[in-house]
């Protein structure tokens, strides 16, 4: 993200919020002692779309593709 040119602030925020997350699984009724979870984000995280949409962004500028109007337009 700070590579994507987005403020230091968010960046810093996103890590705190992702920091230290562990999870247990459920069998049955058995549940697993926690481990801590290194990849991605936890399900239903509400995080995730905006975590979506910069690294899409990011991806977009990578890319150096033209990106003007959207399919919406009025064709006249």
């Amino acid at each position: 993200m700070h590579k994507g040119g987005f403020p230091q602030k968010l960046v810093k925020l996103c890590r705190i919020l992702n920091n230290e997350i562990y999870a247990k699984i459920k069998i049955d009724k058995n549940l697993s002692s926690k481990f801590k979870v290194d990849k991605g984000l936890t399900q239903g995280d509400q995080m995730a779309p905006l975590l979506f949409n910069i690294a899409l962004e990011i991806a977009i500028r990578r890319s150096k593709a033209e990106t003007w109007g959207t399919i919406f337009e009025k064709i006249s």
